[in-house]
């Protein structure tokens, strides 16, 4: 073989050698990122990691906890192997090029100078705020605005992208993050085509402690645990009480400031709390139904003359041992209408108050729950709306209501729910309610159950 052939053929073996070494090391910086739509390139890869490391890092040194929430992310940390975990970068490379981040507010409050510090480093922090809800009540209706977003990203671009959440404590021992105001025409540009899991709507969490844990060759922080995070995010949206609402039909109809009116709105607040503690701890979900449903909407409160609390719960999470539950803390069964497959319904009773529990049935095209007449076997059908349920604070405690919950009132209550009627007749007042034929009188030891 001549010399010059054997120095183009090593000249080739070295080209190819070459070739294969460079395609690894963009394969290998490159990977994760695609896992979320395959666009992403080496280049944004390394710019996504480094506004995310350049951020936490500030933040980790003024000694606050910055924790993923990234649906993409967290699950890619439950579910990427730990041999894939091993390359450049897998877990915050699934979520694109825009990434969501938490802090806790308390926390937050340490930032001092970071958002100059993050500007003089190019960054741009744009913050998005809210009137403080916390703050919010009958008495006081204005109230100042607290940090609740923010969207990061390098100067002169729009990609890659933080969103920082931050999540504050509630008085019902529960977490709190306010939907993202894109009024701000800056933000909107920003998440022009991007659907934000924490933007669309405001979120009642469980508390959770975070730990930390380095991934991706950076320090973050996690929900603990991520399980029950993710399973939280569908069903966490979380509504206000619109108080000014309130405030403008109590100035019409005043209070009852009666001891009576007043004794019962303190046993009532009671009852309501005792019910939710039993039935949170049985894992059954349930709702504001009926008049404390309206209570909550036309007035923040629960009404002084209705002389109960009404929960709504699905048929579908019934469980044998509610009555056994109730009945353990401290409730008397007052009876059990109707049956599992049609018109059930528990009341139950704690001195003068009873708590009603009223189980809701699914049809294609509506929703509907039962009553029956105790004396004749009559039964009622109360018609509803689709509709789902969001979490509210009521009274201090976090509770479900049906959402949207405008329509649920309207269709119980009819288009005057808005006027207080204290004369009340649960068969003929109602505006959905429909009677549903005769329980036959072979079954009535077990539909109609007295304790009375």
């Amino acid at each position: 073989m001549r010399k010059s052939t054997f120095i183009k053929c090593v000249l080739l073996l070295a080209l190819v050698f070459i070739f294969l070494q460079y395609f690894s090391f963009t394969s290998l910086y490159s990977v994760g990122s695609t896992a979320k739509n395959g666009r992403n390139s080496g280049a944004q890869t390394a710019a996504i990691l480094d506004l995310v490391n350049t951020f936490t890092s500030k933040c980790h040194h003024r000694d606050i906890p910055i924790f993923v929430i990234e649906p993409e992310v967290l699950q890619s940390l439950l579910t990427v192997s730990e041999s894939e975990s091993q390359l450049y970068c897998v877990h915050l490379c699934s979520a694109g090029d825009v990434i969501s981040l938490g802090t806790f507010g308390e926390d937050w409050e340490k930032r001092g100078s970071l958002l100059h510090e993050l500007r003089d480093l190019d960054l741009v922090p744009n913050e998005v705020t809210s009137p403080d809800p916390r703050l919010l009540s009958l008495e006081r209706l204005t109230v100042p605005s607290i940090p609740t977003h923010y969207l990061i990203h390098p100067s002169g671009r729009i990609r890659p992208l933080i969103h920082l959440v931050v999540f504050y404590k509630r008085a019902g021992n529960f977490l709190w993050h306010s939907h993202l105001n894109l009024s701000n025409k800056t933000s909107a540009l920003h998440l022009e085509g991007q659907s934000l899991p924490f933007g669309n709507s405001a979120g009642g969490y469980d508390r959770f402690p975070v730990h930390g844990n380095r991934i991706d060759g950076i320090w973050l922080h996690f929900p603990h645990t991520i399980k029950e995070f993710l399973a939280q995010i569908p069903h966490s949206k979380f509504i206000e009480c619109d108080y000014h609402r309130a405030q403008v039909f109590l100035n019409k109809n005043p209070q009852d400031n009666t001891e009576e009116a007043q004794q019962f709105l303190r046993k009532g607040r009671q009852l309501l709390s005792r019910g939710k503690e039993i039935l949170d701890d049985l894992g059954v979900p349930f709702w504001l139904s009926s008049g404390t449903c309206l209570g909550w909407y036309r007035q923040c409160g629960i009404i002084s003359y209705s002389k109960d609390i009404d929960f709504g719960v699905w048929i579908k999470n019934y469980q044998e041992d509610i009555v056994a539950a109730f009945e353990g803390r401290g409730f008397s069964l007052k009876h059990v209408f109707g049956k599992e497959s049609d018109s059930y319904e528990l009341s139950f009773k704690a001195g003068d108050i009873k708590i009603d529990l009223f189980f809701f049935y699914e049809e294609p095209k509506y929703m509907w729950n039962g009553g029956t007449e105790a004396w004749t076997g009559q039964k009622y059908k109360y018609f509803f709306p689709k509709f789902d349920v969001c979490w509210t604070e009521f009274l201090g405690l976090r509770v479900r209501v049906p959402c949207p919950t405008l329509p649920y009132v309207t269709a119980n209550y009819g288009q005057n729910w808005n006027y207080p009627v204290r004369h009340w007749d649960w068969m003929t007042s109602p505006a959905n309610v429909k009677e549903n034929g005769v329980w036959p009188k072979h079954e009535w030891d077990k539909v109609i159950q007295v304790y009375e």
